[in-house]
């Protein structure tokens, strides 16, 4: 599984869509339906997926899964 379906999965276990209905332009708390407390446990999800560690301050200034899926790229090698 490549990284970003693996990412918008983590997204997709936190809203009531399907992975294919994901889009990367898709607000978090808008379009989602994310909360506060499901956006941090996301969080956490992901840095325990993909072994890093996100800057808090940096993360909580995503809206959209596109930009999460930037954010994340930079913290991850190349594949």
């Amino acid at each position: 599984m490549d990284r970003k379906q693996e990412f918008l999965e983590i997204v997709a276990k936190y809203c009531d869509k399907d992975v294919s209905e994901l889009t990367e332009d898709m607000r978090f708390r808008e379009d989602l339906g994310f909360n506060s407390l499901s956006f941090m446990t996301y969080l956490g999800d992901l840095e325990d997926t993909f072994d890093v560690e996100l800057d808090e301050e940096g993360a909580l200034q995503i809206t959209t899964i596109g930009e999460a899926l930037d954010y994340m790229n930079t913290l991850l090698p190349e594949e």
